[in-house]
């Protein structure tokens, strides 16, 4: 009587066991596709080799990550930020590789904690004349451009609303091109991506940044939850070896090998005077 009391109890748990061992089976797979927004150096732009893939400092980064996760790493284009983004939350892809956190995002994405690197939003005016600056409440009642395809955050874009007189541009070239010849008094952009692309236009020599920053968030690698790799063990690693590599200082590294990989590439034709 004993032994059969027993021998239901042990087959009663593995079969509750068994649907837990089959997830967490399944969500250890062993190749991710990636893919992140195709027009931001030093992050990631496509290869001048093969235009299909992706490269940059968070292709490099969770290149590291998933080889010592012996994991096989895609990372591919699939179009601008906005399409990148469709592909993750549709599960089609499973990672996206430059994620900023939102509300509207957090129904799709788990974002993988601690943060790539911090993006600093950054007010740059020209080298001379400049003007006093100790936060951007400095920028009131200036005029200011910023890129079209910029994504500020909601705070910011509620200040930005209230107080600040801005206008877009289509490019961050035609941007400077504006600042230098006086018809705006600053543009926003992000540290390093004006820093990879005013380089490359020779027009970095022109411009200072701003110092503090006018806003900041942090850039993340994200797990779309439709993705059949999407499990704890996998969200735990990333977080793992995200905290690890943080630690050591490697994100800025590869930030900084990526900006001079960058400036080593052809240089696009700087934009014409007007």
């Amino acid at each position: 009587m004993h032994c059969a009391v027993a021998l239901k109890t042990t087959l009663l748990a593995l079969l509750l066991a068994t649907p837990l061992a089959a997830s967490a089976a399944a969500a250890k797979c062993d190749r991710l596709i990636a893919t992140g927004g195709a027009d931001n150096p030093p992050f990631l732009w496509r290869d001048p080799q093969n235009p299909k893939r992706l490269v940059g400092a968070n292709a490099d980064l969770l290149k590291r990550i998933a080889d010592s996760l012996d994991l096989k790493l895609e990372l591919l284009y699939t179009g601008d930020a906005d399409k990148a983004l469709e592909e993750v939350r549709s599960g089609r892809v499973d990672v996206l590789a430059d994620a900023v956190l939102g509300v509207q995002e957090l129904a799709h994405l788990d974002f993988i904690h601690p943060s790539i690197t911090a993006l600093q939003m950054s007010a740059w005016v020209r080298n001379e004349p400049g003007f006093l600056y100790s936060s951007r409440e400095e920028l009131i009642g200036r005029s200011g451009t910023y890129v079209a395809t910029t994504r500020f955050d909601q705070t910011f874009q509620a200040y930005a609303k209230d107080h600040l007189r801005l206008r877009s541009a289509p490019s961050l070239g035609d941007a400077v091109q504006s600042l230098l010849a006086g018809t705006t008094d600053y543009v926003l952009h992000e540290r390093y991506s004006a820093v990879a692309q005013a380089g490359s236009q020779g027009l970095l020599d022109e411009i200072q940044r701003l110092e503090p920053p006018v806003t900041t968030r942090g850039m993340h690698f994200a797990v779309a939850h439709d993705s059949a790799c999407n499990g704890p063990w996998l969200r735990g690693q990333l977080a793992i070896k995200m905290t690890q590599l943080r630690a050591a200082g490697l994100p800025q590294q590869l930030l900084a090998e990526n900006l001079e990989r960058w400036k080593q590439q052809p240089a696009p034709p700087r934009p014409s005077q007007r």
